[in-house]
């Protein structure tokens, strides 16, 4: 039986939402769910992933990462050759560029950091795109964890919201591979036959309906409860309120990201479900991610 650390690796695989989102994986085991169908989530996780990389054919070299440029860009210093390629040699230091990986300008500080955080001081694999340069003399290259070609580190970064796919001209060889890695499904759509603005929900207590409204603060509980105010900050009497408990967050995390509520003020956003007073605030609590529309 795997242990808890073991599913927890595959966080670097596979991205949110998908069929074998390290979320899902995460949550059932927490839930003490049949251990033989997360057992069973797991061997085929690691299939597809096996089977993903059949076509790697090993590092050309491999060294520390000294720097970590930015979000998409280490300087390596090269303690290995392992295939004979024309200007790399040991103890020279590589400026690296992932292939098929960006993001955009907003994410700048948090890209290098989840790099950072990921490579600053490892030791790496690295397999080299000898046919593309980028315009600053960069190498394109896959970068790897590990010598087998396993922990790709495009890949790994691609599952997050920060990075996106994007095609590198000339570099293709795994483009498949990263592109399913950065594809997260939709959220279910949200279809309402009653509609509520926020500030019209209190004359409507014990209807089922949608309510909306914008989002102008959000909090969580000692015990993990996420609360999402519509129209006025809490503790404003006249917000409206969204209540998800903590036992069913993680299912709203799997299909909206982790920690989702933090990127919220501002967005309108649109729920389902009876809506009730709690303390004389008008509310709807709710366990489904279906019940929930973020734009």
């Amino acid at each position: 039986m795997p242990s808890r650390s073991q599913i927890s690796i595959l966080a670097l695989y596979f991205p949110r939402g998908s069929f074998f989102s390290p979320i899902r994986v995460g949550l059932a085991w927490k839930r003490n769910s049949s251990k033989e169908a997360v057992l069973r989530m797991v061997l085929v996780s690691l299939f597809v992933l096996c089977a993903s990389f059949l076509g790697f054919a090993g590092p050309h070299l491999a060294g520390r990462v000294e720097r970590v440029v930015d979000g998409t860009t280490i300087a390596v210093r090269v303690d290995t050759v392992f295939v004979p390629l024309s200007g790399f040699a040991p103890g020279s230091l590589l400026q690296v560029r992932y292939v098929g990986v960006d993001f955009s300008k907003a994410d700048l500080e948090k890209a290098r950091a989840l790099s950072s955080l990921l490579l600053e001081g490892k030791r790496v694999f690295v397999e080299v795109e000898e046919k593309v340069r980028s315009e600053d003399g960069s190498v394109f290259a896959y970068v790897f964890l590990d010598g087998d070609g396993l922990l790709m580190v495009n890949a790994i970064l691609l599952t997050t919201p920060v990075f996106s796919f994007a095609p590198t001209p000339g570099a293709n060889r795994y483009d498949s591979i990263l592109a399913y890695f950065d594809r997260v499904p939709a959220p279910p759509s949200l279809v309402c036959s009653v509609l509520y603005s926020w500030n019209e929900a209190e004359k409507h207590v014990g209807e089922r309906a949608c309510v909306e409204g914008p989002v102008a603060s959000v909090g969580t509980s000692r015990g993990g409860d996420v609360f999402l105010n519509f129209g006025k900050p809490y503790p404003d009497p006249n917000r409206f309120t969204i209540f998800i408990p903590a036992r069913h967050v993680g299912k709203f995390e799997a299909v909206f990201g982790p920690r989702f509520w933090t990127n919220l003020l501002g967005r309108t956003v649109r729920a389902q479900g009876e809506i009730r007073l709690y303390q004389g605030v008008p509310e709807i609590e709710l366990s489904d991610p279906v019940n929930l529309s973020i734009p």
